[in-house]
């Protein structure tokens, strides 16, 4: 083998440096054509782009798996896992903890996407139904509306929990609470928020450290719930 000429080698070098070295690739999307700051966090750590490779492929099994009365609504809910969970990390630690969160989700290859409902007892007495949301974002819309509604400053950008607890003649009122992020003036703040569909009820509050979904029930129940 004869060895490479100097001014060969001078020039691999030079578009060595000026390229530099391959990028990591995701499969979801083309990382050539990443413009936000999420997509290229994803395209340079290798680990993170190989949880994206993880994820594309438990979502088309997913989506092969899933009823067609059910397709809609697991479209819907990665697009919301995208926009309102992905999208929202700043970081690498952030963005692995949603990736393999979500795989857990996905792989349990479920038929039908729906959510799980629960009779809770408050005061021992009564029989409360609780419904926990599989996709916390479906409700930001109206949070942020019921924000702008109160005069209250900032936006909700991402849920990572979403209970309902509806209420009345075959419940007419559905109370919903959430554990969301806050983005105000740049800041970002981890809030229990909660309000209605009927009589305007709305209440927020910065989240304690217990970020449970009984936690949030409890909240909902004592700040938006009932007539």
């Amino acid at each position: 083998m004869h060895p490479m000429k100097p001014s060969l080698l001078i020039c691999a070098l030079g578009m060595f440096l000026l390229t530099g070295a391959p990028r990591a690739m995701a499969a979801s999307f083309d990382c050539n054509k990443a413009t936000s700051a999420t997509e290229m966090l994803i395209c340079k750590d290798a680990q993170t782009s190989a949880l994206d490779d993880q994820l594309q492929q438990t979502y088309k099994t997913a989506l092969r798996v899933v009823a067609p009365s059910s397709r809609r609504a697991l479209i819907e809910e990665q697009r919301h896992w995208i926009t309102y969970i992905r999208n929202v990390c700043q970081d690498k630690a952030c963005l692995q903890q949603a990736y393999t969160a979500r795989v857990g989700v996905l792989a349990s290859n479920e038929k039908y996407i729906i959510n799980r409902s629960e009779c809770t007892i408050p005061d021992g007495t009564s029989c409360r139904s609780t419904v926990h949301y599989r996709d916390p974002n479906i409700r930001i819309e109206s949070f942020n509306q019921s924000l702008i509604a109160q005069k209250k400053s900032g936006h909700i950008i991402g849920c990572s929990k979403l209970v309902n607890l509806p209420v009345g003649y075959a419940n007419s009122n559905n109370s919903f609470g959430g554990v969301c992020t806050l983005q105000d003036n740049g800041a970002r703040t981890t809030v229990e928020i909660c309000d209605d569909d009927m009589f305007g009820h709305f209440s927020m509050q910065p989240a304690s450290s217990d970020l449970s979904e009984k936690s949030l029930t409890e909240f909902t129940h004592s700040k938006c719930y009932g007539g």
